[in-house]
């Protein structure tokens, strides 16, 4: 569902499509499609959904606006909570090891010369399959490039080389820079 003012869906409950709550929105993000979907939410989930389906994590849930079918007083979503958890619990590739995508979120990416990208966050999918990961872009970096504040771009997964307390990049900055202007026109 396009979603044109984000920040009226914080705060509000999330049901999945059988009219299970879920959790909150507690925050939003930009997309690098700003045509649509748009925007991700982060779902602050109930205890009984984060322990049953979220492996126990405090962790915000990300989805993108597309998961949204209707908002009023609170939030449906098209999917299950079931198929957000199969999400969640999916492994990545990352490098030459795989690592369960809760893992990955709210991590810090660094570049291969160890400057900060930004974090983890996020991810598109259709029809089952991971089309992008997201990277939550460090505001020092959206200054100096002139990109919006609060957004997330595409962080393909064969750019991760190592992934420890923090995810490396074997792709400097300016390679990162050049990737998103000739792929995504920021």
């Amino acid at each position: 569902m396009k979603v044109n003012n984000p920040h009226e869906l914080v705060g509000k409950e999330v049901c999945d499509c059988n009219g299970n709550t879920i959790g909150t929105i507690d925050k939003y993000w930009n997309s690098w499609n700003t045509e649509y979907p748009g925007y991700f939410f982060g779902i602050r989930p109930t205890e009984s959904v984060r322990d049953t389906w979220f492996r126990g994590t405090f962790k915000l849930i990300p989805i993108y606006s597309d998961y949204i079918k209707q908002w009023t007083d609170q939030v449906t979503l098209n999917k299950t909570t079931e198929e957000l958890g199969k999400f969640w619990n999916k492994a990545v590739p990352c490098g030459t090891t795989t690592c369960p995508t809760d893992q990955l979120v709210d991590k810090p990416i660094y570049d291969k010369n160890y400057s900060r990208v930004g974090t983890f966050y996020g991810w598109v999918e259709s029809d089952g399959t991971y089309k992008h990961y997201g990277c939550f872009v460090d505001p020092f970096i959206c200054d100096t490039w002139k990109m919006p504040f609060n957004t997330i771009m595409p962080m393909p997964t064969n750019f991760i080389d190592d992934v420890k307390e923090t995810i490396h990049l074997d792709k400097t900055l300016d390679e990162l820079k050049e990737y998103w202007h000739k792929h995504y026109n920021f």
